[in-house]
């Protein structure tokens, strides 16, 4: 069952980033594994970079393939490419996070049109991921997070959110998609476990450093 909610964040839309105005045109995004493998989703013409499904393959495969059991929280989630493959690998239940109302829109009919009795529960939060982050509740055992890769200071201000506000469990594992130039932003509450490049995309599997102050 979907559940939608708005986060009540007002302000400039700053969490994506478009070539245009988003057209009615979609592409169309195949989900690669799980009980909606090979199941279509749609991703707006104008959206700039929706996560691949070669590059959502390896991370999943990477993370052992299946979310079982897992609660997940998918950060500007666009499409929601990240949290729909979770969601189609077990996850108990999946929480999207999209500032854009077009995107949002597009994203709530995403959900409704793969709802399957055998797939655990979605939410939907339509606000500013980062500062959605003080009122998220969790924790979560998986956090997937892609923003725009111009959104300034995106990185450092995801991280700090999450563990300010104790969003991942202590166990729990951050993918966080940037882009493939540059050296991460990332403050010693955080370990990096594995950091892997996909052309122009850098994907970073991190996990909170137990011994931080």
């Amino acid at each position: 069952m979907l559940t939608i909610v708005s986060a009540g964040v007002t302000g400039v839309v700053r969490n994506w980033i478009f070539i245009g105005e988003v057209s009615g045109r979609v592409l169309g995004m195949r989900i690669t594994s799980g009980l909606l493998r090979n199941r279509r989703f749609n991703v707006p013409e104008s959206e700039v970079r929706p996560t691949m499904e070669s590059v959502r393959e390896a991370v999943f495969s990477s993370l052992g393939g299946s979310c079982a059991g897992l609660k997940v929280l998918d950060l500007f989630a666009g499409s929601g490419a990240l949290g729909l493959e979770a969601w189609s690998r077990g996850a108990a239940s999946v929480t999207f996070v999209e500032q854009h109302p077009q995107v949002f829109r597009n994203l709530q009919a995403n959900i409704e049109s793969l709802e399957d009795e055998g797939l655990g529960p979605t939410k939907c939060f339509k606000g500013d991921a980062v500062r959605w982050l003080e009122r998220a509740g969790g924790p979560y055992d998986l956090i997937l997070a892609d923003p725009p890769y111009d959104l300034p200071d995106a990185m450092a201000n995801t991280l700090e959110g999450i563990a300010r506000h104790s969003v991942l469990t202590g166990d729990g594992i951050l993918v966080y998609e940037m882009r493939s130039k540059g050296d991460p932003v990332v403050s010693s509450h955080w370990n990096i476990v594995r950091d892997k490049r996909y052309g122009k995309t850098r994907v970073l599997i991190m996990k909170l450093n137990k011994d931080a102050e």
